[in-house]
């Protein structure tokens, strides 16, 4: 890390500091739309102090799950690739699923009923695939043809 980016992030943790003691004085004053606000400041710092991209291992960490599972999500589209050798995955595409796992793991009664909801959300997403849903509805209508060899 270079000096330059070291003195980013120290400024980036003090307006995070900053923010984060204004948003609990909001609060010890009842002033729930001050503290509101103050929040989505925080917000906005961390989304500039974030990195664009992560690594496969850190992605696993973060997810609470394996990296052959991470890598296999990637290859699904569940989270965006940056980088293929060595693999990079996007921050925000890593967090936006980590808030849906973890929507997922507190609704989910056992890990054969999470496995089925990522499955179907895998398969939503190839079905949004141009072409697929009309490939789908004619297959379901029997208007197929058998396949031969050459």
């Amino acid at each position: 890390m270079t000096r330059r980016e070291q003195r980013e992030l120290a400024a980036g943790f003090m307006t995070l500091e900053e923010t984060l003691h204004r948003t609990e004085d909001a609060l010890q004053n009842g002033s729930v739309e001050q503290a509101l606000s103050e929040l989505q400041e925080t917000q906005h710092a961390v989304e500039a102090m974030r990195p664009a991209e992560i690594d496969v291992a850190q992605a696993a960490t973060a997810l609470g799950v394996s990296e052959p599972t991470v890598r296999a999500w990637a290859r699904r589209g569940l989270i965006d690739v940056i980088r293929e050798r060595p693999m990079a995955l996007a921050f925000g595409s890593v967090v936006d699923l980590r808030r849906d796992l973890e929507r997922l793991r507190e609704t989910a009664s056992s890990e054969k009923r999470w496995q089925s909801l990522l499955a179907a959300a895998a398969d939503q997403r190839e079905l949004a695939e141009p072409g697929a849903s009309e490939g789908l509805a004619e297959a379901l209508a029997g208007n197929t043809e058998p396949l031969t060899r050459t």
